[in-house]
């Protein structure tokens, strides 16, 4: 086996170790240089949302895998990616239209602070892009043969 065949595999893998380590950081954080502390339900065991996004990224790795045999699917991976995707760029835009993120506000105490965004939807980013470009790769990808010379029908 090629290893130029195992680069959608390795895609989806580093793709799966960049959601499963983003699904465990946190999502909004207090600016650095603020005093103050985000009280949310997030705190504790995963959310549905963050093992649903984990769940994906083994199926797209798994799906990467597969296509190494089966083409088609080479759509996994890039269905997986493209889920985790839009639930970050979601989240991030439902954050971003808050007038509370990367601006200063003040909490209940009149103290100044600033929310930011942390390295969960950095890293979700991150994980999803490899996705799709695992299952692009992989698709792209084609079958060849031991001398690397791509089978050609035969004319007998």
């Amino acid at each position: 086996m090629r290893t130029r065949r195992l680069a959608p595999v390795a895609l989806a893998v580093a793709g799966l170790a960049a959601v499963v380590v983003g699904v465990h950081q946190g999502l909004v954080h207090v600016a650095p240089g603020y005093e103050g502390t985000i009280q949310s339900g997030w705190d504790g065991p995963l959310s549905h949302e963050e093992r649903l996004l984990a769940r994906l990224a083994v199926v797209g790795a798994v799906g990467a895998a597969g296509a190494l045999r089966w083409r088609r699917l080479a759509v996994v991976p890039a269905a997986a990616g493209g889920v985790v995707l839009l639930y970050v760029l979601r989240a991030m835009a439902t954050y971003l239209q808050d007038p509370g993120l990367y601006t200063e506000t003040t909490t209940y105490g009149g103290d100044p602070v600033m929310f930011v965004f942390g390295a969960e939807p950095f890293l979700l980013l991150a994980g999803g892009g490899l996705l799709v470009t695992a299952g692009v790769v992989g698709w792209r990808a084609t079958t060849r043969g031991a001398g690397g010379d791509a089978a050609a029908p035969s004319s007998a």
